[in-house]
C-alpha cells in the first residue's frame, strides 16, 4: 500500500507540472483492439477449498487460473502527453481445481475485466513514445461445478462459484503512430489483484475471511485509430 501510495504522489506531482503554464491543448479519441497475455502466480493455485456459507453447507473449492489470452477493445482520450483510457476485456478459460483430491476437476470458467488507466508519454509528439501509466480494475471469475453443495432432496448438487476481484497496476507503455489516423501499443504489466468474495447460487454473496491474492505479470498488444 505505501508503494501505491508514491506513485499515485509521482503521477499527482508530474501531472500537475504539465498542466501548468501557457499550453496548448490537443485533444484527440480513439478506440483500440487487442490481445492480453496475463501470467498469474498466487492463490489462485487449483488447491484447497472452503466453506462460504455455513448455513447452505457449501464446499467450493479454490481453482487454477493460470495462463490464457484476454481479447480487449479499448475507448480512451489524449490531451498532448496525457491519456485516460477505459478497456473490457472477456475471455473462456480452461481451469483445473481440487488437486490432491478425489473431486479433482477440469472445467471451462468465463473471466472478464473492466479497467481504467492513467498514461503519461514522454517525448509526445514524436512518433515514438514511451509512457508510464497507472489503472485500476474490477474482475469477475465465474467457474463451472466448483460448488457442491446438496439439493432440496438430499441429493449432491454442483454449482457456479462467481469471484469478484479489483486490484491496481503500473505499467510502461509503449506506443507508435503509423499515421495520423492508425498506431500501435504495447504494454507491460505487474497487476495485484485480491478477491475477496464469492457468489453462489444458494449461498448468495459472501465476503471472504481471508482475501484470495493473485500476481499477473501482463504483456498487451493493441492496433488503435484515432480521431
Amino acid at each position: 500500500m505505501f508503494l501505491i501510495k508514491k506513485v499515485l504522489f509521482l503521477f499527482l506531482t508530474t501531472a500537475v507540472c504539465s498542466f501548468a503554464g501557457d499550453i496548448v491543448w490537443h485533444r484527440s479519441h480513439y478506440i483500440a483492439l487487442g490481445v492480453d497475455a496475463p501470467f498469474s502466480w498466487g492463490d489462485l493455485d487449483g488447491k484447497g477449498s472452503f466453506v462460504a456459507n455455513d448455513d447452505e453447507g457449501e464446499t467450493i473449492y479454490i481453482p487454477r487460473l493460470g495462463t490464457f489470452p484476454l481479447p480487449t477493445i479499448e475507448i480512451g482520450a489524449n490531451i498532448n502527453q496525457h491519456t485516460i483510457a477505459v478497456s473490457f476485456a472477456m475471455w473462456e478459460p480452461d481451469v483445473n481445481y481440487g488437486k490432491g483430491t478425489d473431486n479433482y476437476t477440469e472445467t471451462d470458467a468465463n473471466y472478464w475485466q473492466a479497467m481504467f488507466e492513467y498514461r503519461y508519454y514522454f517525448f509526445w509528439p514524436e512518433d515514438f513514445q514511451i509512457g508510464l501509466g497507472l489503472s485500476y480494475s474490477f474482475s469477475r471469475y465465474s467457474v463451472h461445478s466448483a460448488v457442491f453443495g446438496k439439493d432440496k432432496y438430499d441429493e449432491d448438487k454442483r454449482s457456479t462459484a462467481i469471484y469478484g476481484g479489483n486490484g491496481f497496476a503500473p505499467s510502461i507503455n509503449l506506443r507508435y503512430e503509423i499515421t495520423q489516423h492508425l498506431g500501435l501499443d504495447a504494454a507491460f504489466r505487474y497487476r495485484l489483484m485480491y478477491f475477496g468474495s464469492v457468489s453462489t447460487d444458494d449461498g448468495g454473496y459472501s465476503d471472504l475471511s481471508e482475501n484470495l491474492w493473485e500476481n499477473f505479470f501482463e504483456i498487451s498488444a493493441k492496433a488503435y485509430f484515432q480521431f
